[in-house]
Parts: C-alpha cells; structure tokens; sequence
C-alpha cells in the first residue's frame, strides 16, 4: 500500500479539546435572556488566554457563546455567519430566528458526532424574537434543550442552588446580572478553571447587546487566610 501523506491528513480527528473555555450562565428575565462567561482559555491545565471574548453575536437578535475547544467555537461561528449572511443577501426581509439557529446548531453537533468527529462544546443559544424570549442549549451529542436557565461546566455542579434560591424568570435585567456575578465569585474560587474577569450580554426587543469585560468582587482577607494555620488554631 502507498502512503499518502495528504490522504492521512484528511483523515485525522480531534481526540481531545487544546484550548479550552470554561462555565456559560445563561438566565431569562422580564424582558430578555443574559448569558455570562469568564474571558480565559486554558491550554491543557494552564491558564494561558485570560482577554478572550467568548460571546458571539451572530444576528441583530442573536447571541451564541459555549464552552469546551475554542477552535470549534470559532468554526461554529462562522457557520452561523454563513447562514446570517445569505439572508442578508436574499434581501427579502426574511431572517432565521434564534430558535432556527438553535435548532440548526443540533443538526450540525448530531453530524459530527455520527461521523465520529465532534465539536467538542457546550453551546448556549440566546435570543429574541416576536415578543418571545429564546434560549437553548445544544450538547456535544446534538441533544437541544430548551429551558429559562442554562448552565454549562462547573456551573452545572456549583451554581443551580444560587440560581435556584435568587432568580426567578421574572425579575429584572440587574437582578439577573447579579445573581450571574455571584456564581461567577464561586467558580473563581472552586474552578481551577475559571477567571475572575467575566463578561455579560443580553437580548431584548432592541436586539443585541455585549458588555465590557468586568471583574467581579472577591474577598481573600479571610483571618484563615492571614494567620498561620496550625492544630492548636483548629482545636480551639
């Protein structure tokens, strides 16, 4: 047999995720969806890419962010783009909804995962349309999900009982980006791979909306902390 070094090339799959994010928060409120995420991308176990924007706007009243390989993140928005495009050129005021990215995002993971080449994401659809708030969350199998909250990564594990006892689905645009901020306090201190520098978007009848990056508030001044620790200290 010939060795063919393009045909070899062709062949070759991702086995396991590089460059990766961490947590996405999504929740509904009154008026809209706010998703959140950290802006660092760890290579393997070091915590190598903290200024990444890992929030996509792929339409006037479209959010998309996810976690897992970034490489992937930033195929998936191109595909997207693609689709944003050609209606753009069609020009006959017919544009995909959030749930049609939603849905078509499912049918793109789905063909990945049956050709044994995944994208190895979490991903978070976010949206608005026709008076209707939209938010939709697609796995690595193509599974589609659509729920009020979403949370991805380490947030499945630390942050549902802060969601779950502060935010309901009608509170406000503030109230939601609060409670957001405090799991994001929580990760950074129970995720090794989570970052203290967040960012925040949200989605309205006005359409999209990216925030600046932001740092959340921690506290390290713990007297545990600042004196020594020994076994006299913890057994009195």
């Amino acid at each position: 047999m010939i060795f063919n070094p393009e045909f070899s090339a062709q062949q070759q799959h991702t086995t396991s995720p590089i460059v990766t994010g961490g947590s996405v928060i999504a929740l509904a409120y009154k008026g809209g969806v706010v998703v959140g995420v950290d802006t660092l991308c760890s290579y393997g176990s070091m915590a190598d890419f903290k200024n990444v924007e890992k929030i996509a706007q792929v339409s006037k009243n479209t959010i998309y962010v996810s976690s897992g390989e970034f490489s992937d993140f930033q195929q998936v928005v191109r595909e997207l783009a693609k689709i944003d495009r050609s209606a753009l050129q069609y020009d006959d005021g017919v544009h995909p909804s959030p749930r049609d990215y939603g849905n078509y995002l499912a049918r793109l993971s789905y063909k990945r995962r049956c050709k044994i080449n995944p994208l190895y994401l979490q991903n978070v659809i976010a949206g608005f349309h026709n008076g209707e708030r939209y938010l939709g969350l697609v796995d690595i199998y193509g599974t589609y999900l659509e729920s009020n909250f979403v949370t991805t990564g380490f947030a499945s594990y630390f942050c549902k009982a802060i969601i779950s006892n502060y935010w309901n689905d009608n509170c406000t645009l503030d109230q939601a980006k609060q409670v957001i901020r405090e799991c994001f306090k929580v990760l950074f201190c129970r995720d090794c791979r989570a970052h203290d520098v967040i960012q925040l978007a949200y989605v309205d009848e006005q359409g999209a909306h990216l925030e600046q990056p932001e740092r959340v508030e921690t506290k390290w001044d713990f007297s545990g902390f600042k004196n020594r620790a020994n076994e006299k200290l913890h057994t009195q």
